[in-house]
């Protein structure tokens, strides 16, 4: 795929046509509406109504324009950015590598333990195996990581 090739033309689905040329419908009748209304009251328009019309337009929208360009020059600049410190979050080290916590205490290790043995246990079961299926599905990496940190644990103890 290169930056400059043309796109391919994929034929549009009948819905999306038939919704682009409602829509589309729906847009030019609203323009016909718009464009009679206008006409029908400005039918009466003599030149020096039509010219009056375009004076006042003129003079209002260059007073505007007037007004804006003065109030950049006089007005006090006001701030639409604000611009703060960031700051790095606490579980971040200086380099901005994660730093590992290195001391798991051996309340969070039982707890993850009766976690996996409680999902061993309904994935042995036949009726909890579906409840095993939905966890797993929903959580694809959890039984890896628990795996991963029983090990890690393991490792951590013996040193």
């Amino acid at each position: 795929m290169g930056l400059f090739t043309k796109a391919k033309n994929k034929p549009a689905s009948p819905l999306k046509q038939m919704a682009t040329a409602r829509i589309s419908s729906v847009y030019n009748r609203i323009k016909n509406m718009w464009a009679r209304w206008v006409e029908t009251r400005t039918a009466a328009f003599t030149k020096k109504n039509w010219l009056t019309a375009i004076a006042c337009l003129i003079i209002l929208m260059g007073g505007y324009s007037g007004y804006l360009i003065m109030s950049a020059f006089t007005s006090e600049p006001t701030a639409f950015l604000k611009v703060g410190s960031i700051r790095r979050p606490a579980h971040t080290g200086n380099t901005g590598d994660t730093k590992i916590q290195e001391f798991i205490s051996e309340g969070e290790y039982k707890n993850i333990e009766r976690f996996h043995r409680y999902m061993d246990s309904i994935a042995r079961d036949p009726m909890g195996r579906k409840e095993y299926d939905s966890i797993t599905k929903a959580r694809p990496g959890l039984m890896d990581s628990i795996s991963q940190f029983e090990r890690y644990y393991q490792q951590f103890k013996e040193k």
